[in-house]
């Protein structure tokens, strides 16, 4: 099983950022103005001092093919916040199981949510409590364990561990060219800067306003400026979603995926700010102003460490800060170290979870292996020419649809299909085919999709078989691929129990006590 080099970076690292430049005329002059500064410096210097800017290459894995020891192996952690029985939890548990993930851990189980003093009853609030009580009792040792953590009653899971394990690594790695080319090579170095924590990211920034941090201060997306045509990034005057042509920058709370480590700190943090204000909001909005500060701290750093000639470069290309005092805007204090740093970023290309929220004319079911269904879904979303061709080869080398290591009693798979012969959910105008789907839209009643499209994920037809074949399955590793030095490394579910769930309580929750009376609706075959 191939690891993260295999994984298409086509949109992982394409925009750094487009910042404003200067008339051609202007960029002349400024150049030579810059060459004899240099020069000035460099004659009042001597040679020995000299010591030019250094340029960030883009990111390149090892491809050396040498084999080397495997790393230790690790656990990742699926939690899921719910709080009640639900036919959508139901969903979301059984496509984990047939996708091959790890048995969940459900927080909050059992709780009660009815403080009309608070938003939701409390809920949300309760999210971040229940998430790091959970954190809490890791020890240090478990700091290198991956956690995904996703809402519990609108996300199916689509694709294998181990594609998602390969894009966390990728989309980190392409991140981490990308702060050293923002930030600066010193200043990314010199304050230890990369990104360890991936949120998924949304068209609008919500429930913040465009002069507040998580608006304005960060970064733009790297999905190409034309991604949508000439018309992207602008409001076409489509009433029902005017973020139709925009495309995704903001946070998105449905899904994360981090080190336990760095997933501690993060939740140590929000739940700070939870407790300032029990009445703050949605888990959502404190994660995404937590994600604000830390880019506007960076921005912060960037100029502490700026050498004279990174500053003659801003002024020369026009490069603007968001420090640059704005009345609308709120700004924050400029502080000294790095109290405001968690290694958050986004999956601006939805390759882990594409929340359909403002996104709802985005995505369409196709069968690769059937060009038709590929051009007529292009056709109805009016995408030409066709965008999506085939299949990234991190989902190609997978273990295939159909073939559990443990295939239950009466159970009769068609183990010859591939994934180029199922139907997968796929951003119809980037090509991604996302590893989970979540159903947050909610304009015109679309929150019945997860009733009307049920039928429209691959494992439907064979679902209870599936289930029943992952239930008793023997204990295994969930994924196994490899990092950016080549290394395989085997990642394991820490619940040895399979067909259920456990509560964050260390509750067993048998399949039949949480689901048993939803089997009608889940698995359409009685």
């Amino acid at each position: 099983m191939r690891g993260y080099k295999q994984v298409s970076t086509e949109y992982l690292d394409a925009a750094v950022g487009r910042l404003p430049t200067l008339s051609r005329r202007r960029r002349v002059l400024v150049a030579t103005t810059f060459i004899l500064l240099v020069a000035l410096l460099f004659a009042a210097n001597g040679a020995r001092h000299f010591v030019p800017a250094s340029i960030p290459s883009s990111f390149s894995s090892s491809s050396s093919g040498e084999k080397s020891n495997p790393k230790p192996s690790a656990n990742l952690h699926l939690l899921i916040p719910a709080d009640r029985k639900d036919v959508n939890l139901c969903k979301t548990m059984l496509s984990a199981a047939v996708a091959g993930y790890p048995t969940p851990t459900l927080i909050n189980w059992g709780a009660k949510f009815d403080d009309k003093s608070l938003v939701a009853g409390g809920s949300h609030l309760a999210k971040i409590s229940g998430v790091l009580e959970y954190l809490r009792t890791l020890g240090p040792e478990r700091d290198d364990d991956l956690l995904l953590l996703v809402d519990g009653y609108d996300i199916w899971f689509q694709l294998r561990p181990s594609a998602l394990i390969s894009r966390f690594h990728a989309i980190n790695n392409a991140a981490n060219t990308r702060i050293r080319q923002t930030m600066g090579s010193k200043a990314a170095a010199a304050e230890g800067i990369s990104q360890n924590i991936i949120f998924s990211a949304q068209k609008r920034c919500w429930p913040w306003k465009p002069e507040d941090p998580p608006c304005y201060a960060v970064p733009q997306s790297s999905l190409p400026d034309d991604i949508y045509g000439p018309e992207t990034d602008t409001d076409i005057g489509f009433e029902k979603n005017p973020y139709v042509k925009f495309r995704q920058r903001y946070l998105n709370s449905g899904d994360a995926m981090g080190r336990v480590g760095a997933m501690k700190a993060l939740f140590e943090r929000a739940m700070e700010k939870a407790e300032k204000d029990r009445n703050f909001g949605s888990d959502q909005k404190i994660f995404s102003e937590i994600f604000g500060d830390q880019e506007f701290q960076r921005e912060v750093m960037r100029q502490r460490h700026r050498s004279v000639f990174q500053k003659v470069g801003d002024w020369s290309t026009g490069r603007k800060s968001i420090l640059n005092p704005q009345s609308e805007r709120r700004m924050r204090e400029h502080k000294q170290g790095k109290p405001d740093e968690f290694g958050i970023g986004l999956d601006y290309a939805s390759l882990l979870g594409h929340p359909t929220v403002f996104a709802e004319e985005d995505s369409a079911w196709v069968t690769y292996n059937d060009p038709k269904s590929i051009a007529q879904a292009s056709a109805e979303l009016n995408i030409a020419p066709v965008r999506v061709h085939d299949l990234a080869q991190d989902i190609t080398d997978s273990q295939p649809p159909f073939r559990p290591a443990v295939v239950a009693p009466g159970s009769i798979f068609p183990g010859d299909k591939t994934w180029r012969d199922v139907p997968l959910y796929t951003n119809m105008w980037t090509s991604v085919v996302p590893g989970l789907i979540h159903h947050n839209a909610h304009r015109d009643g679309l929150k019945s999709l997860r009733v009307s499209v049920w039928d429209r994920m691959w494992y439907f037809n064979y679902s209870r078989k599936l289930y029943e074949s992952n239930a008793a399955g023997s204990v295994g590793p969930v994924a196994v691929v490899h990092d950016d030095e080549g290394r395989e490394q085997a990642w394991w579910s820490p619940i040895a129990d399979k067909g259920g769930a456990k509560s964050d309580k260390n509750e067993w929750l048998p399949w039949d006590d949480i689901c048993k009376e939803f089997e009608g609706e889940v698995f359409r075959d009685i």
